[in-house]
């Protein structure tokens, strides 16, 4: 919960001897460690989800049963006049630290966390925002966590506070208002909290579980406040904008689903979509823009913030269905060839359904799948990545995408969940996974686009000059630009090279790639076709596409001087000779592709 100040002292003093004395009876066995398994970190559990010995923060809380041999720690607790939520008692070994964080959870934004502690030393540090204090041994503090913080343990004794969080109250704020801002040198008047042997036990806790979906009006409130938050940075650039705007579709749209749906989970596929279809907008928008309030990305807020508002998501998306995909075709050609102009021709097809967009999310956020978690080796899958949990998980990432020629989604049409659909893909990443391709679809379909080199290279240098098809922007040993599209093996050998290099590896790599992979397949399963020749005929090469993939007829559509409209990721008007004014960087590279253009000339298997 955001405060006023990093810190803030409250007007209490608790009795530090008799809470060392209720601490000090329970043995190690009943400590915890950290549940991220953070070093020198540990909890004994006092209040919990149902009195468990858990880290749950929502639902119906209880006391531990130790609590109840804590009768002082429960006075303590009471002394504060608040409904309690999740409370520890929660200990930092020596020399260990709590690392610089902000709780960003949404969870967050209703509480706030009070410290009291109880075994400290004057050099147990704790930080907040740039102000750091010690917290004094009897003494209540609360801070703002939503801020960057952290503690640091410079003693050789164990510091061990009791931790409580709690969303307040009337008579918890009233005498928050009382305390005093804390600065190094903090003073302020405090009352005595003593034992009282036979004070009742009035201590109340947290038990209203969240709902299923947040109400549009919690929905709206917690997002105005982040965009208002973003607003607070100077200077803001096109893309915060168009993120502000982003997130403010969402919540309308989230209003306009609970207007026609309510909450009734039978409708929860539309908020699934919505969530998952901002998050990827978001994301796209977010890229380097940090929340002026605690200098967080943006996108790590969200990650946590948007999820949050359909709090049995990950159960949802678990329990999703899975398309029924029979023959999916996938489009493979090097990076700039001109797939994205096949796809987008071939997708308006009424019985074709497609992701609407590239699969890099839905398939490298699979576990083990995405290159960082490889060591960045290349863009590579094979058969032994194909397990059938793998398989799962593609299908329904690729079901949280899946859309018809008119724009609508699978999820949301109870009525296509059970017959059989026709996938077309295409992302280049692709060249060089055709091999998993097949081992997860066994019955797909190869439509092998390819493009003579010296008009490829041109429009690989374009892309990587643009900034617009940056891929790995952090690629750990790359001294280059920025990375741009796909990322082939042996890219390390190119440090220091010149891009037209890097340009032509991608093209041979990526080419070579699919032609030894398919080169395994049957033939009936794939044909190749010129990129000279789509441009050339594009009714003729998409009507002999749709009777490769047993299609019937669809009327093409195109652009009004004649032939295809441009595709999406098109950064100049096409021309034959677009690439002449990258000649002088080629010349040195075309020569080293002579065998793989000679191998694809070579084909017969055509469109």
């Amino acid at each position: 919960m955001r405060l006023p100040a990093p810190f803030i002292k409250l007007p209490l003093r608790f009795d530090v001897a008799r809470l060392r004395a209720e601490v000090e009876q329970f043995p190690e066995s009943e400590w915890r460690g950290h549940p991220q398994g953070f070093a020198g970190n540990s909890a004994l559990v006092l209040v919990s989800h149902q009195g468990g010995e858990n880290d749950d923060t929502t639902g119906a809380m209880a006391p531990a049963p130790r609590l109840e041999r804590c009768p002082y720690l429960k006075q303590v607790m009471q002394s504060f006049h608040t409904v309690m939520g999740r409370s520890r008692l929660m200990r930092l070994e020596p020399g260990a630290e709590v690392t610089p964080h902000t709780d960003i959870d949404l969870y967050w934004r209703d509480r706030i966390r009070i410290h009291v502690p109880i075994v400290t030393d004057a050099s147990v540090r704790f930080n907040c925002d740039g102000v750091e204090i010690h917290m004094g041994p009897g003494e209540a503090w609360i801070f703002d966590n939503w801020r960057p913080h952290h503690v640091i343990n410079g003693s050789g004794i164990r510091r061990v506070h009791l931790v409580m969080d709690t969303v307040g109250s009337a008579a918890f704020w009233q005498l928050a208002s009382t305390g005093v801002v804390a600065s190094a040198a903090a003073e302020i008047a405090t009352r005595p909290v003593e034992f009282e042997p036979a004070a009742a036990d009035t201590l109340v806790y947290e038990s209203h579980a969240p709902e299923p979906l947040a109400h549009p009006a919690a929905v709206k409130s917690a997002i105005h406040e982040l965009v208002g938050d973003l607003r607070g940075n100077p200077g803001r650039s096109r893309e915060q904008a168009a993120l502000e705007a982003a997130l403010m579709d969402f919540t309308n749209d989230w209003q306009a689903l609970w207007a026609r749906f309510g909450a009734e989970p039978r409708w929860h596929s539309h908020y699934a979509v919505l969530l998952e279809d901002t998050l990827r907008t978001a994301g796209g928008l977010g890229a380097g823009i940090r929340l002026p309030s605690n200098r967080t990305p943006v996108n790590q807020v969200l990650q946590r913030f948007l999820p949050a508002m359909f709090p049995g998501l990950g159960d949802w998306l678990q329990r999703a269905p899975q398309p029924r995909l029979s023959r999916p075709v996938f489009v493979v050609a090097a990076p700039r060839s001109g797939s994205t102009l096949l796809f987008e021709a071939l997708r308006r097809h009424p019985d074709l359904w497609s992701l609407g967009d590239e699969s890099h999310a839905e398939i490298e956020n699979v576990p083990g799948l995405s290159p960082r978690e490889r060591g960045f080796e290349s863009n590579i899958l094979g058969v032994e990545d194909a397990s059938s949990g793998v398989k799962a998980e593609v299908s329904r990432n690729f079901g949280m995408q899946l859309r018809d020629a008119a724009g609508r989604r699978w999820l949301t049409l109870d009525q296509q969940h059970d017959r059989p659909l026709r996938l077309l893909e295409k992302t280049p990443k692709n060249a060089l996974r055709i091999a998993f391709l097949d081992a997860l679809f066994p019955d797909a379909l190869f439509l092998f686009l390819h493009r003579e080199p010296a008009a490829n290279l041109g429009s690989i240098l374009d892309a990587w000059r643009s900034g617009r098809f940056i891929t790995y922007p952090d690629l750990p040993g790359w001294e280059g630009p920025p990375w741009s599209l796909l990322l082939p093996p042996g890219w390390r050998r190119l440090n220091g090279r010149p891009i037209a290099e890097v340009a032509a590896h991608q093209w041979q790599s990526a080419n070579q790639a699919i032609l030894d992979d398919l080169s395994r397949l049957p033939r009936q399963r794939w044909r190749a076709l010129d990129y000279a020749e789509l441009v050339r005929d594009p009714a003729g090469a998409v009507a002999r596409a749709f009777r490769f993939m047993d299609l019937g007829p669809s009327q093409l559509s195109t652009s009004p001087g004649g032939g295809l409209p441009l595709s999406r990721y098109t950064l100049t008007p096409p021309s034959p000779d677009k690439w002449r004014q990258h000649e002088r960087e080629l010349d040195p590279v075309l020569g080293s592709l002579a065998a793989t253009l000679a191998r694809i000339s070579a084909l017969d298997n055509r469109l």
